[in-house]
């Protein structure tokens, strides 16, 4: 089958890719220009970008099925007009440029499905987004760009929609998402607050999207996390701490004096990244278990792979 993957080259990107072409596959990715393939073999590379209409053409000219994954991720509102260009605007382009028939899979992000109220909550597929989260740059472009996707769907496209929880595990080769594990070691996190994430292996998602691509109707959102990732900041500092047998010395702050210590030590963690952090961003993976007989591994083992991977790729 021919496959077309927007951000294969990021840190989902790689596992997806390299799971497709294990499942013989013909890849074909759009790969920016001067973008390192690194280890990625046996695909096909349209160079371009989301804003280039004519590549995106190119790209998916062919492709009887599309992984939609490439974004951007910040918390800064600093950041909200390139989060819309790429988020919002980017799965625009992505959707006019696939041939008709094609399955698309627009991978979004538990951020869109939003926070629970309480760390004993879980957020499922229909989930109300919260008014509040409006105001979190990432989580908002992300709900605006699946929005987009599932309007497609019900004028009759073949889209679905994967919520992966946040990533962790090997191959993050710039940090962007497994940085709470790597700075917590190095002693960049001095505080924590209440909130949490819903933590998740990158290698069993890929694994997810494909279930998801093979099996999940149109028009659906399907939640690919870990019932036993949701974690609070406490919780996941204690596992890195217990596994890397090295425990770093953290306050716990409400939350407006956590918002607070980064207005006053930014270098240390951004004010907006708090801010997001600050909430219990905690859902259930039952549908996906119950239909696509989703697994993942334990936080343990993901955790255990991160540290590992980041002793030996240091950056």
């Amino acid at each position: 089958m021919k496959t077309l993957v927007t951000g294969g080259t990021g840190f989902l990107g790689r596992h997806l890719v390299d799971a497709l072409v294990r499942e013989a596959d013909a890849v074909r990715l759009l790969v920016r220009p001067g973008t390192d393939l690194g280890r990625l073999a046996d695909v096909d590379v349209v160079r371009g970008d989301l804003a280039d209409a004519d590549a995106l053409r190119r790209a998916a000219s062919g492709c009887e099925r599309v992984y939609h994954l490439a974004g951007v991720v910040s918390h800064r509102r600093r950041d909200r007009r390139v989060l819309d260009a790429v988020n919002v605007t980017g799965t625009q382009q992505v959707l006019a440029a696939v041939e008709p028939g094609a399955r698309i899979v627009h991978v979004s992000s538990v951020a869109a499905i939003g926070p629970v109220a309480a760390p004993h909550e879980r957020a499922d597929e229909a989930h109300v987004f919260p008014p509040e989260a409006e105001s979190l740059p990432y989580a908002a472009s992300k709900r605006a760009g699946e929005r987009i996707a599932l309007e497609r769907a019900a004028h009759g496209a073949d889209v679905v929609v994967a919520n992966p929880g946040f990533l962790l595990g090997p191959g993050d080769v710039h940090r962007v998402s497994t940085w709470p594990v790597s700075a917590y070691l190095a002693g960049r996190l001095r505080f924590t607050t209440a909130g949490g994430l819903a933590f998740v292996d990158a290698r069993d998602v890929a694994r997810g999207l494909i279930a998801v691509a093979n099996r999940a109707h149109a028009g659906e959102r399907v939640i690919l996390a870990s019932e036993a990732g949701n974690l609070t900041w406490e919780e996941f500092f204690a596992l890195v701490a217990r596994i890397a047998g090295r425990r770093r010395l953290t306050v716990n702050l409400p939350r407006n004096a956590a918002r607070t210590a980064a207005h006053l030590a930014p270098w240390l963690v951004a004010p907006d990244d708090v801010s997001a952090a600050a909430h219990w961003w905690f859902v259930t993976p039952a549908k996906a278990v119950r239909e696509l007989g989703f697994t993942t591994r334990s936080p343990a083992e993901t955790v255990a792979d991160t540290i590992e991977d980041h002793a030996r790729t240091r950056v």
